[in-house]
């Protein structure tokens, strides 16, 4: 009798147990399909692309916009809350899972024009935003030898490069050695059809290896990202950019990116042009599909 009452107290107890156990699986099912799902969808980054900023509204385009316009953009993502960080701070998230602000943004400008330090630093700097410029080797290496700086006509100058990696306000990428033309028959970092991969090969590494090493030389610092000239990507370039250490690429193609910790999501990353002509309510709007 007292054996009997033992084995019904230990079968209670194992009772309870599977209870418990089918209690706690659908919860355990359900945050586990959350948190997959919100895996997979990614953080949402949406990537600015500037140029040039010029007071002269006669010359404002498709690719120039005035200091007026910059800073009401700055002051429209400020107001509705978006913080910018650095192709640094991305990569870190995907590789490392360092934490992204509640909603992130990137606002890159392209070429290196002296203009940016002359209009858009300053705003940068009043408005605590950080930026990312991918300059071109040969025009920085000109205008270095010739010490110029216009407004107007400028690219900025190794010492400038320096000066502003220093300030903490601008994050400097590999926008190629001497290929932002369209020389030779060549549209950027195309590829000719006629042209072997393997020549195809050599001539971009060489170049953007070229543009890497001045950096080593004039600011002990690697570019971690490369920007694509014209946004004109090559199949065929992809996996030498991975091949040369980058562990990100920037194209000019319009979109929102989704960031995941798929390594491959870092590549080719969407961005927008922002031309002049349309108020900053009008374009992040369009560009953000709200």
């Amino acid at each position: 009798m007292n054996i009997q009452f033992h084995t019904i107290k230990l079968n209670y107890k194992i009772i309870g147990f599977v209870l418990a156990i089918l209690l706690i699986l659908p919860c355990v099912f359900i945050y586990s399909f959350v948190v997959r799902a919100s895996y997979e969808e990614g953080v949402m980054v949406p990537i600015v692309m500037y140029h040039s900023i010029l007071k002269d509204r006669n010359r404002s385009g498709k690719y120039i916009i005035t200091p007026t316009t910059l800073e009401e953009d700055l002051q429209y993502l400020s107001n509705n809350g978006y913080t910018t960080i650095t192709m640094s701070d991305l990569i870190s998230y995907v590789y490392e899972d360092t934490p992204l602000p509640e909603k992130p943004v990137i606002l890159t400008f392209d070429d290196g024009h002296y203009n940016n330090l002359g209009y858009a630093v300053p705003l940068l700097e009043k408005y605590h935003m950080k930026a990312v410029i991918s300059i071109v080797g040969t025009y920085t290496d000109t205008f270095s030898e010739t010490d110029e700086a216009n407004l107007n006509y400028s690219y900025l100058r190794w010492k400038d490069v320096k000066q502003l990696m220093d300030s903490g306000t601008i994050e400097f990428q590999n926008h190629t050695n001497n290929l932002h033309a369209t020389a030779n028959g060549r549209m950027g970092c195309s590829k000719k059809s006629y042209e072997s991969n393997e020549a195809y090969a050599n001539i971009l590494s060489n170049d953007i290896l070229t543009l890497q090493t001045k950096f080593e030389q004039n600011t002990g610092y690697t570019p971690n990202t490369f920007t694509y000239p014209f946004g004109s990507i090559s199949k065929a370039s992809v996996p030498i950019i991975k091949s040369l250490g980058f562990k990100a690429s920037l194209s000019c193609t319009s979109g929102i990116n989704y960031i995941t910790k798929d390594l491959d999501c870092l590549y080719c990353l969407k961005r927008n042009n922002r031309p002049s002509g349309i108020t900053s309510e009008e374009f992040f709007k369009k560009i953000l599909k709200y």
